[in-house]
This record gives structure tokens, C-alpha cells and sequence, in this order.
């Protein structure tokens, strides 16, 4: 679908696969539409019911990052499909990967506090309290890289140093069955 987009739609000029304005605007809006399909994969039932999967670990470590759903990257295309516009193929697939491989080496306990990168950048902090069933971590920090958009749209919160996070669903998956664990959604997280 993004292929097709880019090579039949033509309502903004496209821009030139070796320009540094390419870069930063396929990395802002590659991250931008990952904000907003996050956010969707948490608010929307159905998309949740893939998701879940990646939240239900306990433990929280590197491996966390590996447990994906198989239906996501069904779900999360539409987010990215403006940038199909005007940013060549290539250059998106570069930047998905460069963005996950970013959101990888968040997924741990072991870094604490990363001083004044911690208002700009996504970091293992804000992502604990992403993966927390505590109250005040439902719904929170659904940044790829840059924090800047959960501090925009009202959905940032810091880790708290007096309280302990828990990780995985607040109503655990009672089965190791691939389709129940990957399909059906749950009411509530």
C-alpha cells in the first residue's frame, strides 16, 4: 500500500532520497505515526487484542521488546500512509527499522535516569512506566523515540522513585494458546 501510494498519488513533490530535509522529516513523521498507532493499539480493542501480547510479559528486560504480535503490522500501516506522499519507499523502510532498533534497548530495568535526554527522548524510565499496571501507568509514554509527543498530547508520565512498577496485563492471559493470546481482545487491560 505505500508503494502504490507513492508511485500513483502525487499531491505534494516528492522529496529527494539523498537530502538531510528527507532525513528529519521521514524520522519525525516515521515517529510521529508511530505515537499515534501506539496509542491506537492501546485504546482501540482490536488492535489491543495483538498488542497484549508485548504487554503481558512480567518481567521487564530486552526480551520484552522481542514478544510482538503477528497482526501489527497489519494494523499499523495506515499511520504511516501520509508519509507515502511524498517520502520515497527506501527511505521509510530504513527509518522503520532505525526506530525500532531504538525502541529495542528501552526495554530494560537496568538504566536509570539519563539527566536532560529524559524531556526529549523516549528512555528506559518513561518506557517502565509504559509497561506498568500501576494506575498511574495505564495509558501512558507511547513514544518511539521522542517523549515530545506524550508531553504534547497529554499522555506523558514520569517514573516515580518511591513506588515499585509492576509489569504485565492488569487481568493476566491464563493461556499459552497462539490464537487466544494474539486474536481475541480483552475488555479491559
Amino acid at each position: 500500500s505505500y508503494i502504490w501510494v507513492y508511485n500513483n498519488v502525487h499531491i505534494f513533490p516528492r522529496l529527494p532520497w539523498n537530502s538531510p530535509i528527507t532525513y528529519w522529516v521521514t524520522f519525525l513523521g516515521m515517529d510521529f505515526g508511530y505515537y499515534w498507532f501506539h496509542r491506537a493499539a492501546h485504546e482501540v480493542n482490536l488492535f489491543w487484542a495483538s498488542h497484549q501480547t508485548h504487554h503481558s510479559a512480567e518481567n521487564y528486560n530486552l526480551s520484552t521488546a522481542l514478544r510482538q504480535g503477528v497482526l501489527q503490522s497489519y494494523c499499523s500501516w495506515i499511520f504511516y500512509l501520509p508519509l507515502a506522499l511524498f517520502v520515497p519507499p527506501q527511505i521509510f523502510l530504513i527509518h522503520s527499522q532505525m526506530n525500532l532498533l531504538y525502541q529495542f534497548w528501552i526495554h530494560t530495568d537496568i538504566i536509570s535516569n539519563l539527566g536532560p535526554f529524559e524531556y526529549i527522548l523516549n528512555t528506559p524510565s518513561h518506557h517502565r512506566v509504559h509497561h506498568g499496571r500501576n494506575p498511574y501507568c495505564i495509558d501512558k509514554n507511547y513514544a518511539g523515540v521522542f517523549i515530545v509527543w506524550d508531553r504534547l498530547f497529554g499522555t506523558f508520565a514520569a517514573e516515580r522513585e518511591n513506588e515499585q512498577i509492576a509489569y504485565g496485563l492488569i487481568h493476566p492471559i491464563s493461556t499459552f494458546d497462539p490464537i487466544e493470546t494474539q486474536v481475541i481482545p480483552r475488555i479491559t487491560k
